[in-house]
């Protein structure tokens, strides 16, 4: 692979020391990385390598672009750093006392599920505490019990002690409650999601044999978006290292830190690293994907944190005020319907189609406008989502979702007690290993009109081998049991129809789920593919053909030729919580990821005036970071 002299010098650089790279939007820092991997496994014959990417659709890209090297899948295992963390737990979780079949509860709503059960166990009737009519009171006391639940992520991903949570909170019983939540948390079966971090990372800690097993075998660790670390994932690669792995590259670009609300901090890349493995230092700042005119607005944002080359093209930014949300969106639009019209431009490879573009916006609520907009103009679009599965939204989906969960975990009461809502029956006294038997037998009784199919699916949901489920199997049955239900009633309603087109959407979504399991190698039981799906490795990144619509977050990693930034006013870009010097900082980097999406052609809008959720009109500042790129 071609690499400049910059890059070639990190790929080559001694194999017994650590490497720090601080590398810009398109300098080029997954191919060093990538091209580091190769570098190592050629260099040595045996030596294994770990390579902690931010996401799963990195991993993948990342070994898909090493799958020409032999023994690659042996010698180097390419991962999330949580995916890594959950492989130590199912392996040796027994020794710190983690129950051998592990529930990851992947969902917020589930968490607080279980604090207020912890609650409850404590003698607080938190039932009534939420029995009240005063809705605005009741949000009050809804954000008091989420702020318990971000403090317990908080100790969590910030490796808290019960000293240092006490000095954090004189006079206050808070540890306790924390401790509640997780022995309620370990009663059900289950971890949450910060956990597979927490205890990876005591395993490691209290049990060197352990860590010396990964050691042995991985003499290299390589850290993507290393700018993204918080304190859980920073000490976990430390004491995966231990004193025996000097060899371990970082590389991310603390101008594009923008994970601050999971505790991330750009602190461990440029100083805890330096202080702790004194790594040998390089900087890349050539931007090889973006023009001229997009690295001179990254500047403007980030001052000389973009080099610009001498062969880059020139490309173009446009800077755009509309009266209102309307009129955004309409010329957006019209830009995109001209764009599409043009065809052809020398700076643009190949034919410009909707699969060139994507539209950037701070949050997803920026685009409401814009998607009718679209939908009258018959120019198909879809939102890029994170890596986590969506909750099922039809009775039949959902019952599939929860009674798999409560087959691999017969505690899990979280999951059990919306079954039972779901089903409209009672919830049992118990919950023992016969639990779906016995919610199948109390449906058999209900007058629902699918109570029998309902039934049907418990009882072939109960018979599934966990070692060797046969999903496919059961995806038939199913397929053809819905479909009956409106082939066999000539009066079946437009509502009942409906139903069971969206329930045979949720089925194929889940075949197709289960099938890019198997196809990605990563196990054949019912609880591998369980905690496949609460890793996000089963997320279909493919977007139907069409325009993107895309938050800053969802679009961290990726880039597009064209790229259309709206919504810039203050208060959305940027965000109105924003108020603190740090957090306008990342604001700010947001903003530099943002503008660093696009390889040719920029488009920035706001509106003059946006309508509130409670129907007023309000006028709008232009965002301070469009100033910047005006001035």
């Amino acid at each position: 692979m071609n690499l400049s002299n910059a890059q070639r010098q990190i790929v080559e650089a001694p194999l017994d020391t650590a490497i720090q790279v601080l590398a810009s939007a398109g300098s080029g820092k997954t191919r060093v990385l990538t091209e580091r991997v190769r570098h190592i496994l050629g260099e040595t014959k045996k030596e294994g390598v770990i390579a902690l990417t931010f996401t799963n659709k990195a991993a993948e890209e990342m070994s898909a672009r090493l799958a020409d090297l032999e023994q690659v899948e042996d010698r180097a295992w390419i991962a999330t750093i949580h995916s890594v963390a959950q492989r130590i737990l199912e392996k040796y979780g027994h020794t710190v006392g983690l129950p051998s079949e592990l529930h990851i509860y992947d969902r917020d709503k589930d968490r607080m599920e279980v604090f207020m059960q912890s609650l409850r166990e404590d003698g607080i009737d938190i039932d009534d505490y939420l029995n009240i009519s005063d809705s605005k009171e009741l949000k009050n006391r809804e954000r008091n019990l989420q702020s318990y639940m971000d403090f317990f992520s908080k100790v969590k991903r910030e490796l808290l002690t019960e000293l240092e949570v006490s000095e954090l909170y004189p006079n206050n019983n808070i540890w306790k409650i924390y401790k509640d939540y997780q022995a309620a948390l370990l009663n059900s079966g289950g971890i949450d999601y910060d956990d597979i971090l927490v205890y990876a990372h005591k395993i490691l800690l209290d049990h060197d044999w352990i860590a010396k097993i990964y050691r042995s075998h991985y003499k290299h660790i390589c850290v993507d978006e290393a700018q993204d670390l918080n304190k859980a994932q920073y000490e976990f690669v430390k004491v995966l290292c231990g004193d025996v792995i000097k060899s371990v590259l970082m590389v991310g670009d603390p101008n594009q830190m923008i994970y601050g609300f999971n505790g991330s901090s750009k602190d461990y890349l440029c100083s805890r690293f330096v202080d702790d493995f004194t790594p040998q230092k390089f900087e890349l700042k050539e931007n090889y994907r973006s023009t001229k005119a997009v690295i001179r607005v990254a500047n403007k944002l980030r001052p000389g944190s973009q080099a610009e080359m001498d062969y880059a093209l020139e490309g173009c930014v446009k800077v755009s005020e509309f009266d209102s949300e309307e009129d955004e969106a309409a010329a957006v639009v019209a830009t995109i319907r001209n764009l599409l019209d043009l065809k052809v431009h020398d700076e643009i490879e190949g034919e410009i189609s909707l699969g060139n573009m994507v539209v950037i916006g701070r949050n997803r609520f920026v685009f409401s406008k814009l998607e009718k907009c679209l939908e009258d103009n018959s120019i198909p679009y879809s939102l890029r989502k994170g890596e986590r599965q969506l909750e099922p939204s039809t009775r039949f989906g959902k019952i599939l979702d929860y009674a798999i969960r409560v087959k691999l975990n017969s505690k899990d009461w979280v999951d059990g007690k919306k079954l039972c809502q779901v089903l409209g029956i009672s919830e049992p006294d118990n919950w023992t290993a016969n639990v779906l038997q016995d919610l199948a037998a109390k449906t058999s009784s209900s007058a629902d009109e699918y109570s029998e199919i309902f039934q049907e699916l418990l009882y072939a949901i109960d018979n599934l081998d966990l070692d060797s489920p046969k999903i496919p199997r059961l995806v038939r049955d199913f397929n053809a049991r819905l479909t009956s239900l409106v082939e066999n009633h000539n009066d079946a309603s437009d509502g009942r129809i409906e139903d069971v087109k969206l329930s045979l959407e949720e089925l194929d979504e889940f075949n197709r789920t289960w099938t890019r399991f198997k196809r990605k190698g990563l196990g054949d039981s019912l609880v591998a593919f369980r905690n496949a799906l609460a890793l996000g490795q089963l997320s279909d990144n493919v977007l139907d053909d069409g325009l993107t619509l895309s938050t800053v977050h969802t679009m961290k990693g990726l880039e597009k030729d064209i790229v259309f930034l709206i919504g810039m006013c203050e208060g959305v870009f940027p965000d109105y919580r924003a108020n603190a010097v740090k957090e306008l900082d990342e604001e700010r980097n947001n903003a530099f990821v943002a503008v660093t999406r696009a390889k040719r052609w920029l488009y920035v809008s706001y509106p003059k005036q946006r309508m509130m959720p409670w129907g007023d009109t309000k006028f709008q500042r232009k965002s301070r970071f469009i100033m910047e790129i005006e001035s």
